[in-house]
């Protein structure tokens, strides 16, 4: 239901006299976020910016919360979300109002005290412009606030700011071609602008980062990652130096290197630090992988002057042969080598943590964080030669979906008073291997920068878990895809609390002030990107993969009563009549190859239900009329504005030939060979 922006601020102004919180605070000046402020508001009462400051280290210096209380911690108040994707964002609390953001880039102001919602936009993203967007959509990592105004990324390339008091769009910007990319990272604000990038790398989109005006939305300054097309001419001298890095026939086909998650703001330099993702790795026609040359700027850390956009150093994490991804920078002063350094912190997914010098990019340490490299363990889980070094996510047919390292985007944290680095991490399982238990596990870890070794570790049994908050009170929290919400020492890593939610966690939990109260809050729901394209095994529990999409409040002394989700399982539906053997063969290899699997996860198995409304439904449990109009979604283009493109014609990014009719009824037999699977496990079961 749309409201007229006079109503929607009767009602918030309603709704704020009601909870108690101060109008000038909380709608007169909501939103008032600046430069001073994030240096001076040290309180920890608000979580201003992403990391909860510019250094991004995931800390507070809230201490009402500690080792000695953690444990008489309870729910406060809890919000249901309506998203049938999850929720993987980090929210941000500005003066009492908490902002958040769901797939489709849905926007909450909530009532930090309460939970109660004081407004709720949707920018109506759309999903039928290409299948970079279409994923991209079902993914939002947070907002930026910035002097009253939200800004929130979107799956079809827009940059969109809200007013923080009414939620009212007050404009947008192009950020990327919809065509090709989509936004799901978190844009960052300061100095004035928004810097945002986008994702694609996989798609061979070009990456680059971009800085708008707060304030109106202009485009101030880019920065291309990688080189387009030398015939078309370089955008920089840089970007001229870059294209020298490449070799090959049509090499600037290949694309990669986007920006999207990772981006810091470094005040004490006024540096922006951004990690860049791989080339394409993919073959190609021309062989791209085999080629020599550094690929500029492809997975590095590159920093540039945050007003303008130029150069100013870069470390590349990746080598020609070995492509990696670099993930959250944290800004930290640590003492090396007998004195002070200002340096910025960062573990790629090569399961390597660097240190390198914020101001000049001079490497410090490189440490790996686990074992490198292939291990005999796990033989038949995929190639020996890996793009990345330590874990591998899945058996071999996984891999032909990608090999996953040690580390992903979910941010890690560093308290400055222990001088430990807590991460998660993907890590080898350490001890026996159940029946049936996949040889890899997630891990928290804490990890000492300057003795570069780990001071203890905690093991999950989830491969992928939420990001990570610390805390002055020598708390550690950290949600995980189990749907437990736990809270650690951390200084020994002893649970000292922990939450079932009955809902995966793959978003961030921040900490703030209200009424004089610290509250914890954590979004739950099982969510990301992994959820399309890995198996659900690795990235929840046949529990939490059902479970609601919530935000929860925590203090020490609530007890409100949680509605713990009740599990349903749904019906797999008598599918259609078996097809041959070697239709369903074919058809596996063409579900790799048109990328059915990047989005129905690599078995066609999406999470155990049809959903509808923004989600991406599993295969398994398609309904007949689905199998009806077989063609007319995959040729016809039907389900388009669900996100679902047609295949009849070439798809320039990615790359993707144009389906026959023959292929798509191999496909089809796929997915009823699956859909038979489950049907006559789920009939087993009820016996």
């Amino acid at each position: 239901m749309t409201i007229a922006s006079d109503v929607r601020s009767a009602l918030v102004l309603a709704l704020l006299a009601f909870s108690g919180t101060s109008v000038d605070a909380a709608v007169a000046g909501a939103g008032l976020v600046s430069d001073e402020r994030v240096a001076t508001d040290t309180s920890g009462d608000n979580w201003l910016v992403k990391g909860g400051s510019y250094a991004q280290a995931q800390f507070s210096p809230l201490a009402q919360i500690n080792a000695g209380n953690a444990g008489r911690l309870g729910l406060a108040w809890l919000l249901e979300v309506n998203s049938p994707s999850g929720l993987t964002a980090e929210p941000l609390v500005v003066d009492g109002t908490i902002y958040l953001s769901a797939p489709r880039s849905i926007v909450y102001a909530i009532d930090g005290a309460t939970g109660q919602v004081r407004w709720t936009y949707d920018p109506k993203v759309r999903l039928g412009l290409s299948i970079e967007g279409s994923s991209a959509a079902r993914t939002s990592r947070g907002v930026a606030v910035w002097q009253g105004k939200v800004y929130v990324g979107t799956g079809d390339c827009r940059l969109v700011a809200i007013d923080a008091a009414s939620g009212v769009e007050a404009w947008q910007a192009r950020v990327c071609d919809a065509a090709q990319a989509g936004v799901t990272g978190a844009p960052r604000v300061a100095r004035g602008k928004v810097y945002v990038g986008y994702s694609g790398a996989d798609s061979h989109v070009r990456g680059s980062i971009a800085a708008f005006d707060a304030a109106t939305g202009r485009e101030v300054w880019r920065f291309w990652t990688v080189p387009g097309d030398p015939a078309k001419g370089f955008e920089s001298r840089t970007v001229e130096f870059a294209a020298k890095t490449w070799s090959g026939p049509d090499w600037w086909r290949q694309g990669g290197g986007t920006v999207w998650d990772p981006i810091t703001y470094d005040a004490a330099t006024g540096l922006l630090l951004f990690g860049t993702s791989k080339a394409f790795l993919d073959d190609t026609p021309t062989g791209q992988t085999a080629l020599p040359g550094a690929k500029l700027f492809s997975g590095s850390i590159v920093a540039v002057r945050a007003d303008t956009g130029e150069y100013v150093w870069h470390y590349q994490t990746s080598t020609p042969e070995r492509q990696t991804e670099n993930f959250h920078i944290v800004i930290a002063d640590l003492p090396i080598g007998g004195r002070t350094r200002h340096v910025a912190m960062s573990a790629a997914r090569n399961g390597t943590y660097y240190v390198l010098d914020a101001a000049t990019g001079e490497l410090l340490s490189a440490t790996p964080l686990v074992r490198q490299g292939f291990p005999k363990a796990l033989a038949g889980w995929g190639p020996e030669q890996m793009d990345y070094p330590g874990v591998v996510l899945g058996g071999a047919e996984d891999c032909a979906q990608g090999c996953f390292g040690v580390r992903n985007w979910w941010p890690m944290s560093y308290d400055p008073r222990t001088r430990l680095t807590y991460i998660p991490i993907m890590d080898l399982r350490r001890g026996p291997r159940p029946p049936g238990a996949l040889p890899m596990v997630g891990r928290l870890v804490a990890w000492d920068p300057v003795a570069r070794r780990t001071r203890w570790s905690v093991e999950h049994p989830v491969i992928v878990n939420s990001g990570v908050l610390s805390t002055a009170g020598g708390v550690v929290f950290q949600g995980q895809g189990t749907g437990e919400f736990a809270a650690y020492a951390a200084d020994t890593g002893r649970q000292l609390w922990s939450f079932r939610t009955g809902s995966a966690i793959n978003g961030t939990p921040v900490t703030y002030r209200a009424g004089g109260e610290q509250y914890v809050i954590v979004p739950i729901g099982w969510g990301s990107i992994f959820r399309l394209f890995a198996t659900a095994s690795m990235t929840s529990t046949e529990e939490s993969r059902y479970g609601p999409a919530r935000l929860l409040a925590f203090r020490v002394g609530a007890h409100l009563p949680y509605p713990y989700p009740a599990g349903v399982e749904t019906q797999v539906p008598r599918p259609p009549e078996r097809r041959p053997a070697a239709a369903v063969r074919r058809g596996e290899e063409l579900a790799g190859t048109y990328g059915c699997t990047g989005c129905h996860s690599p078995r066609l198995e999406g999470g155990g239900r049809w959903v509808l409304d923004g989600g991406v439904p599993d295969l398994r449990y398609a309904p007949a009329d689905i199998h009806r109009d077989w063609y007319a979604i995959l040729l016809g283009g039907s389900h388009r504005e669900q996100g679902m493109l047609s295949f009849a014609a070439p798809i320039e990014k990615p790359p993707t030939p144009a389906m026959t009719p023959a292929e798509a009824d191999d496909i089809q037999a796929y997915v009823i060979d699956r859909a038979w699977a489950a049907y006559e496990a789920q009939q087993r079961a009820h016996r």
